[in-house]
């Protein structure tokens, strides 16, 4: 095992720096900036040094022939939440000066153009998972798939948001990036102010809409659709009608009301989706109380039973090789379990994503600083940090590495730069511009569907 070379003191010296945070957001006063948008913080040479580990993941798993990138270390699948991802990891290594301008655009074109052929789920958009290789539709087990499986807008809403920001930067993809988007056709995905997606009812081939999204991932999504100029008043709201309160370890928090159980989705409260939505879209005053109270738990929990807390839903490198470690889910608190609801308590960890966001968007807090001690050796020696450590001290490392952990890594280096960039390219109006006859049009039900000839 590689061991990093960073002690504890240099890590809690490379989050010392000035950015926007929840503790100072309030207070922070920055001067006009001569750029829109404009740096808010600096990097040292250590927080370069985390990012390099990460971006390693990019580099041994991007895929020549169409710019997509492995969402599981040198397995050549993909999933539109994780092209936003490696989008992210890519924004990020050009600002964070591991890669030149030039390959940042080469690599950026590259994987533009695959998205704009992609073969779209029923002609309406991107199906749930992609060949990376061959960027042909394929099912969860990457066996080819003509038809597709569905389409997960919730999926959508990240590369969405990453799509905003690189039209935000580079300007020079923005026309690249709204043609992708105008490719697809929203109509029965975004609907009654929320999010719906696509999937096969049965063996039929009837296409059957289905609801996505529950509070956390739903509000992170729903904002990156919102700003695309949709109407998404509920599922950018945490406080809507589906939004009700219950207490774990001694904190109040805000949960999905939704029973999965007659529903189909589980209501999971993880650090990530919280995390993502403050990166990314920035502090506003639902989300400030509501992301401390999650750090705060995961602090609780620590002070109670002495286990280093920081969850969130990871790869895993065994079987089942995907588990949901919630800070709550169907009235249990602390759940770990799979899609299907299975327990998986033996398998909860440290997620090292969960971990670095909560340390970076809490710097000054003493249990931040354990955060970064605890994760600090999870790297392959191959490059790219391990998903997370185990709970259980017998297993060690949970070894899966993925874009989505790398992604998230990289995005947070990028958020002590700049601060939560689709807030500031909001503010100086730059991002995606959608055509007001593009909007209508797929807002316009009747006329969608009528056009569409959807089953």
């Amino acid at each position: 095992m590689l061991r990093l070379s960073l002690t504890l003191a240099l890590i809690i010296n490379a989050c010392g720096g000035l950015w926007l945070n929840p503790a100072s957001a309030d207070a922070a006063q920055p001067s006009k900036p001569t750029y829109c948008p404009a740096r808010t913080g600096e990097l040292n040479e250590r927080d370069k040094a985390l990012a390099r580990i990460a971006w390693q993941y990019f580099e041994n798993n991007i895929q020549a022939e169409t710019g997509l990138v492995n969402a599981a270390d040198q397995y050549p699948s993909t999933t539109l939440w994780d092209v936003g991802s490696s989008l992210a990891a890519f924004i990020a290594a050009e600002k964070l000066g591991i890669i030149p301008r030039e390959r940042f655009d080469r690599m950026t074109n590259q994987m533009l153009d695959t998205l704009g052929h992609l073969d779209l789920f029923n002609g309406e958009a991107p199906n749930k998972v992609y060949n990376t290789k061959t960027a042909q539709k394929v099912d969860y087990r990457n066996q080819p798939s003509a038809q597709g499986i569905g389409v997960s807008t919730l999926d959508l809403g990240r590369l969405v948001s990453w799509l905003n920001i690189l039209s935000c930067l580079h300007p020079q993809h923005q026309a690249k990036a709204q043609q992708i988007l105008e490719s697809w056709n929203f109509c029965r995905l975004l609907e009654h102010n929320q999010m719906y997606g696509l999937a096969f009812k049965d063996e039929s081939g009837e296409v059957e809409v289905q609801q996505e999204g529950r509070l956390g991932y739903e509000q992170y999504a729903g904002k990156a659709f919102q700003q695309l100029g949709f109407d998404m008043s509920l599922s950018a709201r945490y406080h809507n009608q589906y939004a009700t309160t219950t207490t774990v370890s001694g904190v109040e928090l805000l949960v999905d009301s939704r029973d999965a159980s007659t529903l189909g989705a589980h209501n999971y409260v993880v650090s990530e989706s919280y995390a993502m939505d403050v990166l990314e879209h920035g502090l506003d005053k639902e989300n400030k109380a509501l992301l401390d109270a999650i750090y705060t738990v995961q602090q609780r929990r620590w002070e109670q039973t002495g286990t280093v807390t920081a969850v969130s839903e990871d790869n895993l490198d065994r079987k089942p090789y995907f588990v949901y470690n919630t800070i709550f889910s169907d009235d249990i608190p602390w759940a770990a379990i799979t899609d299907k609801g299975e327990d998986m308590s033996a398998l909860r960890s440290v997620s090292v994503k969960a971990a670095v966001s909560l340390a970076y968007l809490f710097p000054e807090r003493q249990y931040s600083k354990l955060l970064l001690d605890t994760v600090q050796e999870a790297r392959s020696p191959k490059g790219g940090w391990y998903s997370g450590i185990y709970e259980d001290s017998a297993k060690g490392f949970n070894k899966a590495r993925t874009a989505n952990t790398n992604g998230v890594i990289l995005s947070v280096l990028l958020y002590k730069l700049y601060g939560a960039l689709n807030q500031q390219c909001d503010q100086c109006d730059k991002g995606v511009q959608l055509s007001e006859k593009f909007l209508s049009a797929n807002q316009n039900k009747r006329q969608c569907l009528a056009d569409g000839k959807f089953d």
